[in-house]
């Protein structure tokens, strides 16, 4: 009889998380009965050494916010792109030993595509945490300059291009037409939330990005279709970068 493999999503909050039913679908179409999909809200990722075993089972994890930077050093290595990004959302469990990859920035890149025009030259992305990371990676690849927008402009580590929400104008929005949120501001169960920009910038030339995907239809992207915006939310990254990540899992035995 085969044994049960356990995979799963670290992170705090996970209860709004698409990923379990994602998983189960892909299992039962690849016949693999025995895999196993579980969300583990993990406050602290101190606390990841000690979920490994108690779960024993465990093979395969993604990971979400916020654990995205500080789970490295838990890792025994990393992938080339997770390295050059500086976070990782996909593990693997190799001869005993944790393994940490990056699909976000391919998920991205790819579900973007289909909606860039050549007004999409500059971009400004809210946000400095993992998520954002592996968003720059991905805006690099397709020759958009961009700037990171954080609730300080201080210079942090990993962060060159950096700018502070109060120094956003209406003018300069204008000037900068691909927008995206990397921040969970917005997401459930804080629906209302949003983030702060001067939305009187906002016109039908942007293309406007949420990667929060619960509610589909965020504050951020029902304000930006007011304005005129093209607006979508992470639904199609997070399709495409699980599509990643079980490529991944696969490749390395699972």
């Amino acid at each position: 009889m085969t044994s049960t493999k356990l995979l799963g999503l670290i992170g705090h909050p996970v209860s709004h998380s698409k990923s379990p039913a994602l998983f189960a679908d892909k299992f039962i179409k690849a016949g693999r009965k025995e895999l196993k999909y579980s969300t583990f809200d993990l406050k602290d990722i101190s606390g990841f050494p000690l979920l490994c075993s108690e779960n024993p089972e465990l093979v395969a994890l993604n990971v979400t916010i916020p654990h995205k930077e500080t789970i490295i050093p838990f890792l025994e290595g990393l992938s080339d792109d997770a390295k050059e990004i500086g976070a990782v959302n996909t593990l693997m469990k190799i001869e005993g030993k944790w393994f940490g990859y990056n699909t976000d920035s391919w998920g991205f890149r790819r579900s973007i595509q289909p909606f860039l025009k050549g007004r999409h030259e500059r971009a400004l992305i809210f946000g400095t945490g993992g998520a954002a990371k592996a968003v720059g990676h991905a805006l690099n690849d397709l020759g958009i300059n961009y700037y990171f927008v954080s609730r300080s402009s201080e210079k942090k580590t990993g962060f060159e291009r950096i700018v502070s929400y109060s120094e956003l104008t209406s003018e300069s929005l204008k000037h900068y037409l691909l927008l995206i949120n990397c921040t969970p501001v917005g997401m459930h169960p804080n629906v209302e939330e949003i983030v702060d920009i001067p939305w009187e910038g906002i016109g039908e030339e942007h293309l406007m990005i949420d990667l929060v995907y619960n509610p589909e239809i965020t504050s951020f992207i029902r304000e930006a279709r007011k304005h005129g915006a093209v607006a979508m939310n992470g639904s199609d990254m997070l399709r495409l970068q699980a599509e990643k990540s079980w490529d991944i899992w696969i490749e390395n035995g699972l």
